[in-house]
Protein backbone atom coordinates (compact mmCIF):
# COMPACT_ATOMS: atom_id res chain seq x y z
CA UNK A 1 0.00 0.00 0.00
CA UNK A 2 2.83 2.37 0.90
CA UNK A 3 4.59 1.49 -2.35
CA UNK A 4 1.43 2.33 -4.32
CA UNK A 5 1.13 5.64 -2.48
CA UNK A 6 4.76 6.52 -3.20
CA UNK A 7 4.35 5.64 -6.88
CA UNK A 8 1.19 7.75 -7.06
CA UNK A 9 3.05 10.76 -5.63
CA UNK A 10 5.89 10.29 -8.12
CA UNK A 11 3.43 10.02 -11.00
CA UNK A 12 1.58 13.14 -9.85
CA UNK A 13 4.84 15.08 -9.63
CA UNK A 14 5.92 13.81 -13.04
CA UNK A 15 2.57 14.80 -14.55
CA UNK A 16 2.87 18.32 -13.15
CA UNK A 17 6.38 18.62 -14.58
CA UNK A 18 5.16 17.38 -17.95
CA UNK A 19 2.44 20.03 -18.04
CA UNK A 20 5.10 22.73 -17.77
CA UNK A 21 7.17 21.17 -20.55
CA UNK A 22 4.13 20.79 -22.81
CA UNK A 23 3.27 24.44 -22.20
CA UNK A 24 6.74 25.47 -23.39
CA UNK A 25 6.59 23.19 -26.45
CA UNK A 26 3.23 24.62 -27.50
CA UNK A 27 4.44 28.13 -26.78
CA UNK A 28 7.49 27.59 -29.00
CA UNK A 29 5.33 26.55 -31.94
CA UNK A 30 2.94 29.43 -31.36
CA UNK A 31 5.80 31.95 -31.32
CA UNK A 32 6.97 30.67 -34.70
CA UNK A 33 3.48 30.91 -36.19
CA UNK A 34 3.15 34.49 -34.95
CA UNK A 35 6.58 35.75 -36.03
CA UNK A 36 6.95 34.07 -39.42
CA UNK A 37 4.51 36.37 -41.28
CA UNK A 38 6.23 39.43 -39.77
CA UNK A 39 9.71 38.21 -40.69
CA UNK A 40 8.51 37.11 -44.13
CA UNK A 41 7.09 40.55 -44.90
CA UNK A 42 10.40 42.13 -43.89
CA UNK A 43 12.12 39.96 -46.51
CA UNK A 44 9.45 40.86 -49.10
CA UNK A 45 8.26 37.27 -49.38
CA UNK A 46 4.80 36.78 -50.84
CA UNK A 47 1.96 35.30 -48.80
CA UNK A 48 2.25 32.11 -50.84
CA UNK A 49 5.96 31.82 -50.02
CA UNK A 50 5.33 32.46 -46.32
CA UNK A 51 2.49 29.90 -46.23
CA UNK A 52 4.73 27.42 -48.03
CA UNK A 53 7.24 27.62 -45.19
CA UNK A 54 4.47 26.99 -42.68
CA UNK A 55 2.88 24.16 -44.70
CA UNK A 56 6.15 22.31 -45.23
CA UNK A 57 6.86 22.62 -41.50
CA UNK A 58 3.49 20.98 -40.82
CA UNK A 59 4.28 18.28 -43.38
CA UNK A 60 7.55 17.45 -41.63
CA UNK A 61 5.66 17.17 -38.38
CA UNK A 62 3.31 14.64 -39.99
CA UNK A 63 6.20 12.59 -41.38
CA UNK A 64 8.41 12.45 -38.30
CA UNK A 65 5.97 12.33 -35.37
CA UNK A 66 5.21 8.58 -35.69
CA UNK A 67 8.94 7.84 -35.89
CA UNK A 68 9.69 9.71 -32.68
CA UNK A 69 6.74 8.04 -30.97
CA UNK A 70 8.04 4.56 -31.83
CA UNK A 71 11.56 5.54 -30.79
CA UNK A 72 10.30 6.68 -27.38
CA UNK A 73 8.97 3.14 -26.86
CA UNK A 74 12.47 1.80 -27.52
CA UNK A 75 14.81 4.25 -25.77
CA UNK A 76 12.44 5.94 -23.32
CA UNK A 77 10.32 9.09 -23.16
CA UNK A 78 12.92 11.23 -21.43
CA UNK A 79 15.58 10.63 -24.07
CA UNK A 80 13.26 11.47 -26.97
CA UNK A 81 11.86 14.49 -25.14
CA UNK A 82 15.41 15.79 -24.67
CA UNK A 83 16.09 15.25 -28.38
CA UNK A 84 13.02 17.31 -29.23
CA UNK A 85 13.83 20.18 -26.88
CA UNK A 86 17.52 20.45 -27.72
CA UNK A 87 16.72 19.96 -31.42
CA UNK A 88 14.34 22.89 -31.26
CA UNK A 89 17.02 25.12 -29.75
CA UNK A 90 19.82 24.13 -32.13
CA UNK A 91 17.66 24.33 -35.26
CA UNK A 92 16.25 27.64 -34.07
CA UNK A 93 19.80 28.98 -33.85
CA UNK A 94 20.28 27.96 -37.49
CA UNK A 95 17.09 29.79 -38.41
CA UNK A 96 18.12 32.89 -36.46
CA UNK A 97 21.53 32.95 -38.11
CA UNK A 98 19.95 32.55 -41.54
CA UNK A 99 17.44 35.31 -40.83
CA UNK A 100 20.27 37.56 -39.62
CA UNK A 101 22.02 37.08 -42.98
CA UNK A 102 18.81 38.23 -44.61
CA UNK A 103 18.52 41.30 -42.38
CA UNK A 104 22.02 42.50 -43.30
CA UNK A 105 21.41 41.75 -46.99
CA UNK A 106 24.07 39.03 -47.26
CA UNK A 107 21.47 36.63 -48.67
CA UNK A 108 18.26 37.70 -50.37
CA UNK A 109 15.40 36.44 -52.51
CA UNK A 110 15.03 32.79 -53.40
CA UNK A 111 18.35 31.81 -51.80
CA UNK A 112 17.24 33.24 -48.46
CA UNK A 113 13.87 31.52 -48.78
CA UNK A 114 15.57 28.16 -49.34
CA UNK A 115 17.93 28.62 -46.39
CA UNK A 116 15.04 29.49 -44.09
CA UNK A 117 13.04 26.58 -45.46
CA UNK A 118 15.84 24.10 -44.74
CA UNK A 119 16.21 25.42 -41.19
CA UNK A 120 12.46 25.08 -40.65
CA UNK A 121 12.48 21.53 -41.99
CA UNK A 122 15.21 20.64 -39.50
CA UNK A 123 13.29 22.38 -36.71
CA UNK A 124 10.03 20.54 -37.43
CA UNK A 125 11.69 17.17 -38.04
CA UNK A 126 13.60 17.17 -34.74
CA UNK A 127 11.23 19.32 -32.69
CA UNK A 128 8.41 16.89 -33.54
CA UNK A 129 9.94 14.50 -30.99
CA UNK A 130 8.61 16.50 -28.04
CA UNK A 131 4.89 15.94 -28.49
CA UNK A 132 4.63 12.15 -28.87
CA UNK A 133 7.21 11.64 -26.11
CA UNK A 134 5.38 13.94 -23.69
CA UNK A 135 1.95 12.56 -24.66
CA UNK A 136 3.11 8.97 -24.15
CA UNK A 137 4.73 10.02 -20.86
CA UNK A 138 1.31 11.26 -19.71
CA UNK A 139 -0.15 7.87 -20.63
CA UNK A 140 2.61 6.12 -18.67
CA UNK A 141 1.86 7.94 -15.42
CA UNK A 142 -1.96 7.73 -15.57
CA UNK A 143 -4.23 4.74 -15.15
CA UNK A 144 -6.91 3.91 -17.71
CA UNK A 145 -9.52 5.54 -15.47
CA UNK A 146 -7.40 8.68 -15.20
CA UNK A 147 -6.38 8.80 -18.87
CA UNK A 148 -9.02 11.31 -20.01
CA UNK A 149 -8.18 13.51 -17.04
CA UNK A 150 -4.45 13.32 -17.79
CA UNK A 151 -4.97 14.09 -21.46
CA UNK A 152 -7.25 16.95 -20.42
CA UNK A 153 -4.36 18.47 -18.50
CA UNK A 154 -2.14 17.79 -21.51
CA UNK A 155 -4.58 19.75 -23.69
CA UNK A 156 -4.92 22.55 -21.14
CA UNK A 157 -1.15 23.02 -20.99
CA UNK A 158 -1.08 23.05 -24.78
CA UNK A 159 -3.77 25.74 -24.91
CA UNK A 160 -2.07 27.88 -22.27
CA UNK A 161 1.10 27.78 -24.35
CA UNK A 162 -0.93 28.78 -27.40
CA UNK A 163 -2.15 31.85 -25.50
CA UNK A 164 1.23 32.79 -24.05
CA UNK A 165 3.02 32.56 -27.43
CA UNK A 166 1.25 35.58 -28.95
CA UNK A 167 1.65 37.45 -25.65
CA UNK A 168 5.43 36.91 -25.79
CA UNK A 169 5.56 37.96 -29.45
CA UNK A 170 3.42 41.04 -28.87
CA UNK A 171 5.57 42.10 -25.92
CA UNK A 172 9.00 41.55 -27.48
CA UNK A 173 8.80 41.75 -31.28
CA UNK A 174 10.73 44.73 -32.59
CA UNK A 175 12.69 45.21 -29.34
CA UNK A 176 16.43 44.84 -29.83
CA UNK A 177 17.07 43.94 -26.19
CA UNK A 178 20.30 42.13 -27.06
CA UNK A 179 21.92 45.20 -28.58
CA UNK A 180 22.80 43.61 -31.92
CA UNK A 181 24.01 46.06 -34.55
CA UNK A 182 21.73 44.59 -37.22
CA UNK A 183 18.79 46.44 -38.78
CA UNK A 184 15.40 45.14 -37.60
CA UNK A 185 17.09 42.54 -35.39
CA UNK A 186 14.29 43.08 -32.88
CA UNK A 187 12.01 41.03 -35.14
CA UNK A 188 13.97 37.97 -34.02
CA UNK A 189 13.80 38.75 -30.29
CA UNK A 190 10.78 36.49 -29.53
CA UNK A 191 12.52 33.51 -31.17
CA UNK A 192 15.72 34.18 -29.23
CA UNK A 193 13.85 34.40 -25.92
CA UNK A 194 11.91 31.25 -26.77
CA UNK A 195 15.19 29.43 -27.48
CA UNK A 196 16.45 30.43 -24.04
CA UNK A 197 13.24 29.19 -22.44
CA UNK A 198 13.49 25.86 -24.27
CA UNK A 199 17.11 25.52 -23.16
CA UNK A 200 15.98 25.88 -19.54
CA UNK A 201 13.21 23.35 -20.21
CA UNK A 202 15.75 20.83 -21.55
CA UNK A 203 17.92 21.31 -18.47
CA UNK A 204 14.86 20.86 -16.25
CA UNK A 205 13.94 17.60 -18.03
CA UNK A 206 17.49 16.29 -17.80
CA UNK A 207 17.80 16.99 -14.07
CA UNK A 208 14.32 16.55 -12.62
CA UNK A 209 12.18 14.38 -14.87
CA UNK A 210 12.50 10.72 -13.84
CA UNK A 211 13.31 8.00 -16.33
CA UNK A 212 10.17 6.12 -17.29
CA UNK A 213 9.99 2.36 -16.92
CA UNK A 214 8.59 1.51 -20.34
CA UNK A 215 11.80 0.32 -22.01
CA UNK A 216 11.77 -3.43 -22.58
CA UNK A 217 14.80 -5.61 -22.13
CA UNK A 218 16.44 -7.10 -25.19
CA UNK A 219 14.82 -10.46 -24.52
CA UNK A 220 11.27 -9.16 -24.51
CA UNK A 221 9.12 -8.69 -27.57
CA UNK A 222 7.28 -5.47 -28.25
CA UNK A 223 3.82 -5.46 -29.75
CA UNK A 224 3.35 -3.29 -32.80
CA UNK A 225 0.69 -0.74 -33.56
CA UNK A 226 -1.46 -2.17 -36.32
CA UNK A 227 -3.31 0.24 -38.59
CA UNK A 228 -6.52 -1.75 -38.32
CA UNK A 229 -10.08 -0.59 -38.94
CA UNK A 230 -10.45 0.73 -35.40
CA UNK A 231 -7.31 2.84 -35.60
CA UNK A 232 -8.27 4.13 -39.04
CA UNK A 233 -11.59 5.29 -37.62
CA UNK A 234 -9.83 6.95 -34.70
CA UNK A 235 -7.41 8.83 -36.94
CA UNK A 236 -10.30 9.85 -39.21
CA UNK A 237 -12.04 11.33 -36.19
CA UNK A 238 -8.90 13.30 -35.30
CA UNK A 239 -8.43 14.57 -38.84
CA UNK A 240 -12.00 15.86 -38.97
CA UNK A 241 -11.75 17.57 -35.59
CA UNK A 242 -8.44 19.31 -36.24
CA UNK A 243 -9.15 20.18 -39.87
CA UNK A 244 -12.35 21.95 -38.86
CA UNK A 245 -10.61 23.75 -36.00
CA UNK A 246 -7.64 24.81 -38.13
CA UNK A 247 -10.00 26.00 -40.85
CA UNK A 248 -11.74 28.33 -38.39
CA UNK A 249 -8.49 29.59 -36.88
CA UNK A 250 -6.98 30.39 -40.27
CA UNK A 251 -9.86 32.59 -41.46
CA UNK A 252 -10.72 34.39 -38.23
CA UNK A 253 -8.63 37.48 -39.00
CA UNK A 254 -9.99 37.76 -42.55
CA UNK A 255 -13.55 37.21 -41.32
CA UNK A 256 -13.27 39.91 -38.66
CA UNK A 257 -11.75 42.46 -41.02
CA UNK A 258 -14.26 41.87 -43.82
CA UNK A 259 -17.32 41.46 -41.62
CA UNK A 260 -16.82 44.60 -39.52
CA UNK A 261 -14.57 46.68 -41.81
CA UNK A 262 -11.81 46.93 -39.20
CA UNK A 263 -8.39 48.39 -39.91
CA UNK A 264 -5.27 46.25 -39.40
CA UNK A 265 -4.75 47.24 -35.75
CA UNK A 266 -8.35 46.55 -34.75
CA UNK A 267 -8.32 43.32 -36.73
CA UNK A 268 -5.18 42.10 -34.96
CA UNK A 269 -6.53 43.03 -31.52
CA UNK A 270 -9.96 41.51 -32.10
CA UNK A 271 -8.52 38.33 -33.59
CA UNK A 272 -6.27 37.93 -30.55
CA UNK A 273 -9.30 38.36 -28.27
CA UNK A 274 -11.39 35.78 -30.14
CA UNK A 275 -8.66 33.15 -30.48
CA UNK A 276 -7.54 33.78 -26.91
CA UNK A 277 -11.13 33.29 -25.73
CA UNK A 278 -11.36 30.03 -27.67
CA UNK A 279 -8.18 28.76 -26.04
CA UNK A 280 -9.31 29.96 -22.60
CA UNK A 281 -12.69 28.21 -22.86
CA UNK A 282 -10.91 25.03 -23.98
CA UNK A 283 -8.78 25.26 -20.85
CA UNK A 284 -11.92 25.74 -18.72
CA UNK A 285 -13.58 22.59 -20.08
CA UNK A 286 -10.34 20.58 -19.82
CA UNK A 287 -9.72 21.56 -16.20
CA UNK A 288 -13.32 21.12 -15.05
CA UNK A 289 -15.49 18.73 -17.08
CA UNK A 290 -12.69 16.51 -18.38
CA UNK A 291 -11.01 16.23 -14.96
CA UNK A 292 -14.22 14.91 -13.40
CA UNK A 293 -15.16 12.63 -16.27
CA UNK A 294 -14.36 8.92 -15.88
CA UNK A 295 -16.23 7.35 -18.80
CA UNK A 296 -15.37 6.49 -22.38
CA UNK A 297 -13.22 9.15 -24.10
CA UNK A 298 -15.34 8.73 -27.24
CA UNK A 299 -18.23 10.24 -25.28
CA UNK A 300 -16.17 13.38 -24.76
CA UNK A 301 -16.02 13.73 -28.54
CA UNK A 302 -19.74 13.00 -28.79
CA UNK A 303 -20.48 15.69 -26.18
CA UNK A 304 -18.42 18.21 -28.17
CA UNK A 305 -20.40 17.82 -31.41
CA UNK A 306 -23.51 19.81 -30.31
CA UNK A 307 -21.17 22.57 -29.11
CA UNK A 308 -19.37 22.65 -32.47
CA UNK A 309 -22.62 22.76 -34.45
CA UNK A 310 -24.12 25.43 -32.19
CA UNK A 311 -20.98 27.56 -32.46
CA UNK A 312 -20.99 27.44 -36.27
CA UNK A 313 -24.67 28.40 -36.43
CA UNK A 314 -24.10 31.27 -33.98
CA UNK A 315 -21.23 32.59 -36.11
CA UNK A 316 -23.08 32.23 -39.44
CA UNK A 317 -26.26 33.94 -38.20
CA UNK A 318 -24.67 36.39 -35.74
CA UNK A 319 -26.22 39.86 -36.19
CA UNK A 320 -23.44 41.50 -34.18
CA UNK A 321 -20.02 40.96 -32.67
CA UNK A 322 -21.38 39.77 -29.31
CA UNK A 323 -23.04 36.65 -30.71
CA UNK A 324 -19.94 35.99 -32.83
CA UNK A 325 -17.87 36.19 -29.65
CA UNK A 326 -20.09 33.66 -27.86
CA UNK A 327 -19.96 31.42 -30.93
CA UNK A 328 -16.16 31.33 -30.83
CA UNK A 329 -16.22 30.75 -27.07
CA UNK A 330 -18.61 27.81 -27.54
CA UNK A 331 -16.28 26.33 -30.14
CA UNK A 332 -13.46 26.56 -27.59
CA UNK A 333 -15.55 24.59 -25.09
CA UNK A 334 -16.14 21.91 -27.71
CA UNK A 335 -12.48 21.70 -28.61
CA UNK A 336 -11.61 21.37 -24.93
CA UNK A 337 -13.67 18.17 -24.84
CA UNK A 338 -12.83 16.75 -28.25
CA UNK A 339 -9.04 17.05 -28.14
CA UNK A 340 -8.38 15.06 -24.92
CA UNK A 341 -11.16 12.65 -25.90
CA UNK A 342 -9.38 11.85 -29.14
CA UNK A 343 -5.92 11.56 -27.60
CA UNK A 344 -7.22 9.40 -24.74
CA UNK A 345 -9.05 7.08 -27.14
CA UNK A 346 -5.86 6.62 -29.18
CA UNK A 347 -3.83 5.99 -26.04
CA UNK A 348 -6.28 3.40 -24.69
CA UNK A 349 -6.17 1.65 -28.05
CA UNK A 350 -2.55 0.66 -27.35
CA UNK A 351 -0.73 -1.54 -24.86
CA UNK A 352 1.54 -0.18 -22.14
CA UNK A 353 4.65 -1.03 -24.17
CA UNK A 354 3.74 0.94 -27.31
CA UNK A 355 2.19 4.13 -25.98
CA UNK A 356 4.76 6.22 -27.84
CA UNK A 357 3.86 4.66 -31.17
CA UNK A 358 0.15 5.11 -30.43
CA UNK A 359 0.39 8.77 -29.45
CA UNK A 360 2.84 9.46 -32.27
CA UNK A 361 0.48 7.99 -34.84
CA UNK A 362 -2.49 9.79 -33.27
CA UNK A 363 -0.69 13.13 -33.56
CA UNK A 364 -0.52 12.74 -37.32
CA UNK A 365 -4.16 13.87 -37.30
CA UNK A 366 -3.47 17.40 -35.93
CA UNK A 367 -0.62 17.72 -38.42
CA UNK A 368 -2.88 16.82 -41.33
CA UNK A 369 -5.62 19.05 -39.97
CA UNK A 370 -3.40 22.11 -39.69
CA UNK A 371 -1.95 21.45 -43.16
CA UNK A 372 -5.27 20.88 -44.92
CA UNK A 373 -7.48 23.30 -42.96
CA UNK A 374 -5.78 26.56 -43.98
CA UNK A 375 -5.57 25.40 -47.60
CA UNK A 376 -9.30 24.64 -47.73
CA UNK A 377 -10.20 27.83 -45.91
CA UNK A 378 -8.58 30.00 -48.56
CA UNK A 379 -10.54 28.34 -51.35
CA UNK A 380 -13.85 28.40 -49.48
CA UNK A 381 -13.48 31.91 -48.11
CA UNK A 382 -12.77 33.34 -51.57
CA UNK A 383 -16.28 32.21 -52.55
CA UNK A 384 -18.14 33.32 -49.43
CA UNK A 385 -17.04 34.39 -45.96
CA UNK A 386 -19.56 32.05 -44.33
CA UNK A 387 -18.81 29.06 -46.56
CA UNK A 388 -16.00 27.67 -44.34
CA UNK A 389 -18.39 27.48 -41.38
CA UNK A 390 -21.10 25.95 -43.55
CA UNK A 391 -18.60 23.47 -44.99
CA UNK A 392 -17.61 22.03 -41.61
CA UNK A 393 -21.20 21.48 -40.38
CA UNK A 394 -21.63 18.17 -42.25
CA UNK A 395 -18.18 17.12 -41.02
CA UNK A 396 -19.51 17.14 -37.47
CA UNK A 397 -22.44 14.93 -38.49
CA UNK A 398 -19.92 12.61 -40.14
CA UNK A 399 -18.19 12.39 -36.75
CA UNK A 400 -21.36 10.95 -35.24
CA UNK A 401 -21.43 8.21 -37.88
CA UNK A 402 -17.75 7.31 -37.46
CA UNK A 403 -18.01 7.21 -33.66
CA UNK A 404 -21.00 4.89 -33.96
CA UNK A 405 -19.12 2.59 -36.32
CA UNK A 406 -16.13 2.59 -33.97
CA UNK A 407 -18.30 1.57 -31.04
CA UNK A 408 -19.85 -1.27 -33.05
CA UNK A 409 -16.35 -2.70 -33.61
CA UNK A 410 -15.93 -2.99 -29.85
Amino acid sequence: METDSTEARINSKTLSSLMLIILFVSMGQSVYWQTMPIIGREFNFTEIEINTLVSISAAMFIVFTPFWGRLSDKIGRKSVLLIGLTGYVLSNLIFLYSASLGLVGAVTGFSLLMILLISRIINSAIGAASRPASGAYVADVTSEEERSSGMGKFGAANNIGTILGPVLVGSLVGLNIFGAQIPQFGLLTPLIVMSLIMTLAAIFVFIYLPNNKTILSSGESRSKIVLDTRLKYLISIGIIIFTAFALVQSITAFYIQDRFNYDLDNTAQTTAILLGTMAFMAIVSQLTIVQRYKGSPLNLIRFSIPLFITSCLMIIFSPNFLLLFFGMATMGLGMGLASPGYTSAASLNANSDNQGAAVGLAMVAPGIGFAVGPFLSGILYSTSMNLPFIFILPLYFLLIIIIRKLELIN
